[in-house]
């Protein structure tokens, strides 16, 4: 069985989009199918004029001298085809969108009625149907941006010669390229089962589309604060309403998100990410970590206005000092060692107040690294 899949994300194989792909055309693989695919982003695909010379003067013919008609051979020979698409605009790629366009030499001009529908039929019916799947992600860390998306393919492939068979759909996909992508193993497998299904059984399985419709993290007040951290790291500070985090400490640097949670940087900007605005109301305050040992470094967070930042650095004026080693910290985040325990042994020392360090298993969900693990 031939697979032709449709990579139409401007990133192409450095996509987000592609680590999905991929992963289903391993499990198609697999169960015996031929794949190729093709990245939009390496051809040269004219937009479609609608001037119909491709069901008039030249039946089956484009005007445009361009990539298109080897591609329309190759969607020819394929038994299942795969589109592969970021989300943009809550739609398909501009690259994609070109590719479906210029589809229409495939079809007849004429209107009939097929199945429930009136549609287009195809000029080769002896290489119809096929399989239709679509693959996508977004930046957005909720399901409902692909309503119409889906919807756009749904309606696509409604038609005797085309053959829905499933949708792979991740929200939050830039954690597939992030540091904690190790963490997304069930995900991806998921998907090469999903591949294997549309192979030997014609459609992606409830079973799996049930562990394909789960959020690769939990929260997605958490996966906003990530991507939030990632911006302001670049220099996009965010609307002015909502920039209330923004340090007055000199040579101060937000921390990117956390990588981790093996480092003491990591555990730091972890705790901005797991922070609870609905725990701190109005508080305002700086907690600086002087961290010693086997990696030392100077850094705090910043709370305001129900929003906190990781900041390298030293502030001028923290609200609470912790000054530790680095194996401490990092034991007490893990869980292995009891806070409470280790500062009255001394193994940690704070200065200022003590009451917002009292805090932080209500601020922080107390095992503030819970907070940002991922579904598995």
């Amino acid at each position: 069985m031939r697979i032709l899949a449709i990579n139409g994300s401007p990133r192409g194989r450095q996509g987000n989009t592609e680590v999905i792909l991929q992963a289903f055309l391993e499990g198609a693989r697999s169960a015996g199918a031929e794949a190729e695919v093709v990245y939009l982003k390496e051809k040269t695909i004219r937009h479609c004029t609608g001037c119909f010379t491709c069901w008039t003067k030249t039946p089956g013919v484009c005007i445009h001298q361009d990539d298109m008609p080897a591609l329309l051979e190759r969607v020819i020979e394929a038994r299942i085809l795969v589109f592969a698409t970021p989300l943009y605009v809550f739609t398909v790629s501009g690259l994609m969108k070109d590719f479906m366009d210029r589809l229409i030499p495939l079809a007849l001009p004429h209107i009939v009625r097929r199945g429930h529908h009136y549609i287009h039929p195809m000029r080769r019916p002896d290489v119809w149907p096929k399989k239709v799947v679509l693959i996508s992600n977004c930046g957005f860390p909720e399901p409902h941006h692909f309503s119409g998306l889906e919807e756009t393919f749904l309606r696509f492939a409604d038609s005797p010669d085309l053959e829905w068979a499933g949708s792979v759909l991740c929200a939050g996909g830039e954690l597939l390229r992030s540091p904690l992508r190790e963490r997304m193993g069930w995900y991806l497998d998921a998907a090469r089962q999903a591949g294997a299904e549309v192979v030997e059984r014609g459609e992606i399985l409830p079973e799996t589309r049930a562990v394909l419709s789960r959020p690769l993290i939990a929260d997605p007040a958490v996966y906003a604060r990530m991507a939030n951290a990632y911006w302001r790291s670049l220099g996009v500070e965010p609307p002015p309403s909502q920039a209330t985090t923004r340090s007055d400490a000199p040579q101060a640097r937000l921390l990117l998100p956390p990588r981790s949670l093996d480092t003491v940087r990591d555990a730091v900007a972890g705790m901005a990410v797991a922070f609870r605005p609905e725990e701190a109301g109005d508080l305002k305050a700086v907690i600086q970590f002087e961290v010693e040992g086997e990696e030392p470094g100077r850094y705090y967070l910043l709370i305001a206005d129900g929003q906190c930042a990781a900041y390298e650095g030293e502030h001028p004026a923290p609200t609470l000092t912790i000054r530790t080693p680095a194996e401490v910290w990092l034991g007490i985040v893990r869980g292995e060692v009891n806070g409470a325990q280790a500062m009255m042994e001394g193994r940690y020392a704070v200065e200022g107040d003590l009451g917002l360090l009292m805090r932080f298993g209500r601020l922080f969900s107390g095992r503030h690294r819970n907070r940002i693990e991922v579904e598995e």
